[in-house]
């Protein structure tokens, strides 16, 4: 048996080793070396505490993600991917650049004899800038409708201010703070308790990991009250230009649904707005009038719109003159024991004025001018009081003075 192991021994050393070799070609050729591109690792920060120490807040320029080259053998570098890998950037380590530099390990500590590790772009560029504390006030926002016959009066928010913590720049973005609450069906006061969000100036939702609020929910108290629809009256007060006059006031609307106590909205049957003065104008004018300020506390004008759009036309005054002589004027309440003589001095006229829509067919009839014979006395009356009938949007003047002579019969 040793005998034929031995035999030809040299012939079969030379076959293991050829053998080995070929083994060794074939694993070259099938498990060749290789180079992968990784992209996007995520990159951890570490120690970002020592600039919140410095009240400064950072945030990435560049270099939250970074790509790597790895080089090894197929079998092993073919199954790699972002996931095996740790990118760290110690903050603590930036650079008077702002720069930190990053670095990528395999999570397998076995691969560390297996692969190898090149850049494409290992740095991170950082932004960094002062840390503020604001306060802003919450608003409230409701959405859906309360139930049929009900509004949505004061909401109370506990708390009604909060403090945002951030970079400074994230910070100048925000332009409210707003609690939203859904009233859909309510018909009773009640507590809800609802999160806050920060909004900009374009009135979009405002998420930045930056910012830090002092208290991200709040409690609302949301009163109800039951609605009433009034009628609404403008008036006016004062007295137009010297040889103006007000032709017409028109508003919108002319009704309001307003809210309030039931024992306070049961007291009110109209809005009167009777202070919209006209002194002195001799031109048209618009304005526009907040309803709110005419109801009780506590009661509102329900809906957005609270204001009244007024317009007041204003007109120039016409005028005729009229000469009046004995036949003109009628006496009444005379006494059937005396006898009366009228004086009409020369030129004794009256003026009427009035808007155009007034004065139209106004005649010397139509004014009717008389005198009142039971307020006078026997004997001579001086300035007796000449007597025109009223009529609306007419005024008049007098010239001269009438005496009216009473004897008895």
């Amino acid at each position: 048996m040793k005998k034929k192991l031995l035999n030809n021994i040299s012939l079969k050393i030379i076959s293991i080793i050829l053998a080995i070799v070929f083994w060794l070609v074939v694993m070259n050729v099938s498990d060749y070396s290789m180079t992968v591109k990784i992209e996007d690792i995520p990159v951890q920060q570490l120690n970002g505490e020592v600039l919140e120490e410095l009240d400064q807040v950072y945030d990435v320029a560049s270099g939250d993600t970074v790509d790597i080259i790895v080089r090894g053998r197929r079998s092993v570098v073919s199954k790699l991917g972002k996931d095996d890998f740790t990118a760290t950037a110690d903050l603590s380590s930036m650079s008077i650049t702002n720069t930190v530099q990053i670095f990528v390990t395999p999570k397998l500590s076995s691969l560390n004899d297996e692969i190898s590790i090149s850049y494409v772009d290992n740095t991170m560029k950082l932004n960094l800038e002062d840390k503020v504390v604001t306060q802003f006030p919450i608003k409230v926002k409701t959405v859906g409708e309360p139930a049929d016959g009900y509004a949505v009066g004061d909401i109370e928010v506990r708390p009604n201010i909060v403090n945002v913590e951030g970079p400074k720049s994230a910070v100048n973005k925000i332009t409210e703070i707003r609690a939203t609450v859904n009233v859909s069906g309510f018909s009773t006061s009640c507590e809800r308790e609802t999160l806050i969000e920060l909004y900009d100036a374009y009135g979009e939702v405002i998420h930045n990991d930056k910012l830090s609020v002092s208290q991200n929910n709040v409690k609302l108290n949301i009163s109800l009250y039951p609605v009433k629809n009034v009628a609404v009256h403008v008036s006016t007060i004062g007295t137009a230009g010297t040889g103006y006059d007000v032709a017409q006031v028109v508003y919108q609307p002319q009704t309001l649904q307003i809210a309030g106590p039931k024992e306070k909205i049961d007291k009110i049957a109209s809005i009167e707005i009777d202070d919209l003065s006209v002194s002195g104008l001799t031109e048209n004018f618009e304005t526009m009038i907040n309803v709110n300020d005419y109801l009780p506390e506590d009661v509102f004008v329900v809906g957005e719109n609270k204001d009244i759009a007024v317009s007041v036309t204003i007109e120039k005054l016409e005028s005729v003159t009229y000469d009046i002589n004995v036949r003109d004027i009628t006496l009444t309440g005379r006494n059937n024991k005396y006898t009366y003589e009228i004086v009409v001095p020369d030129g004794y006229k009256v003026t009427a004025s009035g808007l155009e829509d007034a004065m139209d067919g106004l005649d010397i009839s139509a004014v009717k001018p008389g005198i009142n014979c039971a307020e006078l006395s026997l004997g001579t009356n001086n300035n007796v009081t000449l007597v025109l009938k009223e009529i609306d949007g007419i005024t008049y003047e007098t010239s001269g003075t009438i005496t009216v002579i009473v004897k008895e019969k």
